[in-house]
């Protein structure tokens, strides 16, 4: 008779509960497994059930594996986590947002954009490096320095120049990464769960002083300074259109366009 195998059975009920099949198995502990479907069941809860949350991501490999720099990688099918860092919470519903988005084609995230009224042009943001007052990175892209991780919009690698306040941006931040970033938020906020300390730890770090350590990430910046860019009204998340978007898709009464 085999031996019993706890890896083998939540693997088994993942992809019975959400249709989500974890690839090499043997790579996985079981406190992983249960993390991944904590995470999963967070994201399902805030879609309104398992049902709707197979109907928008469902089918979806998952493994651990070598992914360079990157702790994730997500594809339409298939999301790859980094087997040298610890799974998060936070990434594995970043991750599952990138499959949701790409499922639609990425069209969640051009909605979002729209929605915000942003928009990308990479030639404005180039033109933006002759502005002292308005590029906040150095000339080669973001430094790890307070002012110089290219917050503001329109400074970073693609050009985007994101609307309304986001929760934070840097030098790698696109409409594809602020939908990821705007359901993990979504999915924190208010909500007294493991993502709550973070979602509202880097709204409440725009109270800072400059060159204040940011207690989440540990990192230094000129909190203040951004707080114009980041800081939403009173401090209620819920108050932007970001929440406002992924609270009106979560709950069908966004379309889209065709």
């Amino acid at each position: 008779m085999d031996k019993y195998s706890p890896t083998l059975e939540k693997s088994a009920r993942l992809q019975t509960d959400f249709k989500i099949r974890i690839k090499q198995t043997q790579s996985w502990l079981a406190d992983e497994l249960d993390e991944l479907r904590h995470a999963i069941t967070l994201l399902a809860d805030a879609l309104g059930g398992n049902e709707n949350l197979t109907r928008q991501i469902g089918d979806v490999s998952i493994e651990r594996t070598d992914t360079g720099t990157k702790l994730g990688l997500a594809y339409k099918s298939r999301i790859q986590f980094s087997a040298k860092s610890p799974l998060s919470t936070w990434s594995v519903i970043h991750e599952l947002a990138h499959v949701w988005d790409a499922k639609h084609g990425w069209d969640l995230s051009a909605a979002l954009e729209k929605y915000t009224d942003g928009f990308t042009d990479p030639r404005l943001s180039a033109a933006k490096k002759s502005i002292p007052a308005e590029w906040d990175a150095g000339a080669e892209g973001a430094e790890h320095k307070p002012g110089y991780y290219g917050r503001k919009p329109g400074v970073n690698k693609y050009g985007y120049f994101y609307g309304d306040k986001p929760s934070g941006s840097n030098w790698n931040f696109n409409c594809k990464e602020d939908f990821a970033e705007s359901t993990v938020m979504y999915c924190g906020w208010g909500r007294d769960n493991i993502l709550s300390r973070t979602a509202h730890g880097r709204i409440e770090r725009y109270l800072l002083s400059n060159g204040s350590k940011d207690p989440i990430y540990d990192i230094a910046d000129n909190w203040s300074d951004y707080a114009p860019y980041f800081y939403p009204e009173g401090g209620d998340y819920t108050k932007t259109k970001r929440w406002q978007f992924i609270d009106g898709l979560m709950h069908d009464k966004i379309k889209l366009e065709k």
